[in-house]
């Protein structure tokens, strides 16, 4: 490593340049001869100890004087001084005041900020005086300790806050008689009390406002517990007040109450009556059930006898004693709710339905309540109370019930089916199910959903395939276990189900004077739906073991397929490996079934082939692998019109990848140009830089390249590319096509991208079959179903 600059050792200040070393050592070249002169003008030579008398030495500075050999005073050395800024940028310092100044205080910041803390501190000396002046000595003292404090961070903050609010003082608790981590951590409570304040006065409370309130406070607690009387009551207001606001974000809220509310009492605070009721609902919410159902019980003749408090108090009651399950207390508290002359929301009861629902002997008794209920709200109830007591009756099994009120709910009441021995054919069909079905599984009550099938089934409704289906695929999706196995299990018997049928039709086609019927358990037959929802699953979890009895099953089951069914078994085959019967399935089922694939067919047969399934190809199998190669080009331009997506053809990038790749690793450069070309010119495509690079280094993974070593190739590649486009654009600036100095397109520099490409992959052709390329082009064009292309693509191979 070469030495550095001298200029490097000094810093970016406090440095001579070389100027001025070069003055100096000018300069002192000079002064030898003068000093040598200087026995001539009558000055001491450096050898000579001879003193002189005063009387002596003034005569003789007298003469040199009237001569006018004497000098003023010694010549001085002339020394620049320079500062280099952050942009890198060099000032020249005036003198050496300005000098020694720098060197102290780069830039001036500590002067700056030396006056800007006088002005802070001149203003809270005139703000400590008037408010002592008004007779307030201990929130003045409390003012001078705080910017004693926190000189930096909140001296102009508390300025203002004892400007625009005096009363913003009396949230603060004392510090008098703590020290150190005591005394801090209020400090630091003080400081989250006071910004929470001033974010609740502009109505911009954030969640971070919120939690370092509640962090601090808990900091706070341990010092707090041994002088709860120094905590002013205003500042528990004020922590009542934020903690316990019904924030979206505040989901601890009710834990912070619980905390707050017994911090109150043991300090001697009178928590208000809604305070009290909040409490105690927070006790409850927070574990303590029997504590809160007990404290309830003894508050019975207080708050349950306030008018203001009467109502939150007996519906707070009623949710608890719903919550333990305590049928009789709830019921109790239900009918004095009832029979007091307060005006209450009817929905209070939904809790109490709901218990009745979950208790065998009083299904009816909740029944009763939501009548009540709905004639009570009458047009106000809404459609989300009754899907909220629907699914109280569904949860716990009683689907009639719940029939009912969706009876209700879609009839408007105009069809009551208490009662009714037969339900109506205006209830009793599938499409009226169907429409519950769907609103269930939208809402994700899927257990709701299946205990509405098999209601059907118990009164000989039997579902369409498409309900069915909804459900086994939301299952499917759920990714549980236990729902999966429930929809395999449906899904199954419903294959069944169809089987039999086709076995039945079969035997009444032999045996036409016999008449035969279906036995079954009311599943509806499975459709090609079905099939593709098993197929589709079990794929996806790699149950390639279950592709084979599913797809027996469905050529029993005689449906006739589609590309999506043929296709998860072709992708099932090729997790299994089993990608020698592939190609020979993809043939017969589709030239059964007279199917056209689609590019999820085609993405599969491109990742079966045998060069994307191993590692290397033997020589001896490589013209057999390019033949093969070219002729599954072949069927893909076959069916070229699945490629079709709006008014143009289109290539997923994975596809067209896999495919240039195909033809690389084969190294067939021939059917590679080809290919390329055709999926430039057929589906307008244009590969990015990652394929590009690719195709260039012969590679999968370029990431891996890099790191064995190989990351100049890499580097060259791009140098090229980035080249070649700089070429491409000066003429394209030449031709008018662009204007100068104008970035290229991102259009543009795709086009240009996949033009570079494309001269690569014909200077690698030429290069190894210079002699016959255009033959070689032919063939594999005739091999690969170009031919219309074959002219245009073979004169410049």
């Amino acid at each position: 490593m070469p030495p550095r600059p001298a200029i490097f050792e000094f810093g970016p200040r406090n440095f001579v340049c070389n100027s001025c070393l070069s003055a100096l050592r000018k300069r002192s070249t000079v002064t030898w001869p003068i000093r040598q002169l200087s026995q001539a003008t009558g000055a001491p030579a450096p050898g000579r100890t001879k003193r002189r008398s005063p009387e002596q030495e003034a005569e003789r500075l007298k003469t040199l004087q009237t001569l006018g050999l004497l000098r003023d005073a010694p010549d001085k050395l002339s020394v620049n001084y320079f500062e280099q800024g952050e942009s890198g940028k060099l000032r020249r310092i005036q003198d050496e005041n300005e000098f020694g100044k720098e060197l102290i205080d780069p830039g001036g910041e500590l002067d700056a900020r030396l006056k800007e803390l006088e002005g802070q501190l001149q203003g809270v000396t005139d703000m400590a005086k008037a408010i002592e002046n008004m007779g307030g000595k201990e929130e003045a003292d409390k003012l001078r300790r705080q910017f004693a404090r926190d000189p930096d961070g909140n001296a102009d903050d508390l300025l203002l806050d004892e400007i625009d609010n005096p009363s913003m003082s009396l949230l603060a608790i004392p510090v008098d008689g703590l020290n150190g981590n005591r005394q801090h951590r209020i400090h630091r409570l003080n400081d989250r009390i006071r910004r929470c304040s001033r974010a609740h006065e502009r109505n911009d409370v954030l969640p971070k406002d919120v939690q370092d309130l509640w962090k601090a406070y808990s900091a706070a607690r341990a010092t707090m517990s041994g002088r709860w009387h120094t905590v002013p009551t205003s500042t528990w207001e004020f922590l009542w007040q934020i903690l316990s606001a019904e924030y979206a974000f505040n989901t601890s809220r009710m834990s912070y109450i619980y905390a707050l509310a017994k911090d109150m009492q043991q300090s001697g605070v009178s928590l208000r009556p809604e305070q009290q009721i909040l409490a105690l609902e927070a006790m409850f919410v927070d574990g303590w059930e029997n504590e809160a159902i007990e404290n309830h019980r003894r508050h019975v003749t207080t708050l349950g006898t306030n008018p203001e408090t009467f109502v939150p108090f007996w519906q707070l009651g009623l949710q608890m004693y719903c919550r333990v399950g305590d049928l009789e207390r709830a019921q109790r508290v239900a009918t004095t709710i009832f029979e007091s002359p307060h005006d209450t929301d009817p929905r209070f009861v939904q809790p109490l339905i709901k218990l009745c629902t979950e208790t065998p002997s009083a299904i009816e008794t909740g029944f009763k309540l939501y009548r009540d209920l709905r004639v009570s709200l009458g047009d106000s109830m809404t459609i989300e109370d009754y899907d909220t007591i629907i699914s109280y009756f569904l949860a716990s099994g009683n689907t009639e019930h719940a029939l009912f009120i969706f009876v209700d709910m879609m009839k408007s009441g105009s069809v009551d089916l208490v009662g009714a021995q037969h339900y109506p054919p205006s209830v009793a069909n599938p499409f009226f199910f169907g429409k519950w079905l769907k609103r269930l599984i939208g809402a994700g009550d899927l257990e709701g959903a299946l205990n509405v099938l098999l209601f059907m089934r118990s009164h000989a409704i039997t579902p369409r395939a498409i309900q069915v289906n909804g459900l086994i695929g939301a299952w499917l999706r759920s990714g549980v276990a236990d729902n999966a196995r429930k929809a395999e299990d449906i899904a199954w018997a419903m294959i069944n189900t169809r089987i039999q049928f086709v076995e039945l039709r079969r035997r009444k086609s032999s045996i036409p004077d016999v008449n035969l019927y279906q036995s079954g358990d009311g599943w509806p037959r499975a459709n090609l739906e079905t099939f593709c929802l098993l197929a589709e699953n079990y794929k996806e979890r790699g149950l390639t073991a279950k592709m084979g009895p599913l797809w027996q099953s469905f050529q029993a089951a005689e449906i006739a397929p589609n590309s999506f069914m043929l296709n998860q078994l072709l992708l099932s085959l090729l997790q299994e490996g089993n990608t020698k019967t592939l190609l020979p399935m993809y043939q017969e089922m589709f030239g059964r079934f007279g199917l056209k694939p689609d590019p999820h067919t085609f993405m599969a047969l491109w990742q079966a082939l045998p060069v994307n399934r191993f590692t290397r190809i033997p020589p001896k199998d490589l013209d057999s692998e390019v033949s093969r190669t070219r002729g599954l080009f072949a069927e893909m331009i076959k069916h070229i019109s699945v490629f079709q997506s709006k008014d143009k053809l289109e290539i997923d990038d994975f596809l067209a990848r896999n495919l240039l790749h195909s033809f690389r690793k084969i190294q067939d450069r021939a059917g590679l140009l080809l290919a390329y070309r055709a999926l430039r010119r057929i589906f307008d495509y244009n590969p990015p830089d990652m394929v590009v690079f690719e195709m260039l280094l012969g590679t999968l993974d370029l990431e891996r390249l890099a790191k064995r070593r190989e990351g100049s190739k890499l580097i060259r590649a791009r140098w090229s590319l980035d080249h070649y486009l700089a070429h491409r654009q000066q003429e394209l600036v030449k031709s008018g096509e662009m204007k100068d100095g104008e970035d290229m397109s991102p259009e543009i520099r795709a086009e240009e991208t996949g033009n570079f490409l494309e001269l690569q992959l014909e200077a690698a052709f030429s290069d190894v079959e210079e002699a016959n390329a255009q033959r070689l082009a032919i063939e594999a064009a005739e091999e690969m179903g170009l031919q219309a292309r074959t002219t245009r693509d073979a004169e410049t191979p």
